[in-house]
């Protein structure tokens, strides 16, 4: 769907035409569900958020100006709604990253199916131990594969800081993960 399209079901909404939010929702909510759950590694929590960005913007979206896209404005609601649960006590860890980003296919030997999974541990330690910000910008620009300038928008923040963030998560994660370099 276009940027055009999208707007146009804002200004329906806009009108009082409820069932154009409902297709708003049915266009992003697969993408938005899978950022929270990247950011949050728990599939119920994630629902829950999801559900709860999608309120959120319901009741913003009349205040929504345009400046950014509807999707940049949707991720920004997403990522500050993730990072707020994620540094609330209840936080808590059963999926890990690797399951999300790609399935793991079973091969013809269970040594090497075991090796995948421990390296999917792994990888999900590193990953949660970044502080929320660097997650935040590693989750963005490597999952969801976004370029810099629209993670920038998402998080209010200037390009240089967003590269700033970006590259100080990786350095983080291959010091976290240089035992399996080597």
């Amino acid at each position: 769907m276009t940027e055009e399209s999208v707007k146009e079901l804002i200004l329906r909404f806009k009108r009082g035409e409820e069932k154009a939010f409902n297709e708003l929702v049915n266009l992003y909510k697969k993408g938005i569900f899978n950022l929270v759950l990247r950011m949050v590694r728990n599939r119920e929590d994630a629902m829950d958020l999801t559900q709860e960005v999608f309120v959120k913007a319901y009741r913003s979206l009349d205040d929504f100006r345009g400046d950014s896209s509807f999707s940049t404005w949707l991720h920004r609601i997403a990522v500050n709604l993730s990072l707020n649960f994620t540094q609330r006590d209840k936080f808590r860890s059963f999926i890990s990253l690797p399951d999300i980003a790609s399935p793991i296919t079973s091969s013809d030997s269970p040594s090497i199916d075991f090796e995948r999974k421990e390296l999917d541990k792994t990888l999900d330690q590193a990953v949660s131990s970044l502080p929320g910000k660097q997650r935040s910008v590693f989750v963005l620009r490597y999952y969801e594969e976004l370029p810099y300038s629209e993670i920038a928008s998402i998080l209010e923040k200037n390009e240089g800081t967003i590269k700033a963030n970006y590259f100080q998560a990786v350095r983080k994660l291959r010091k976290f993960l240089a035992h399996l370099l080597e």
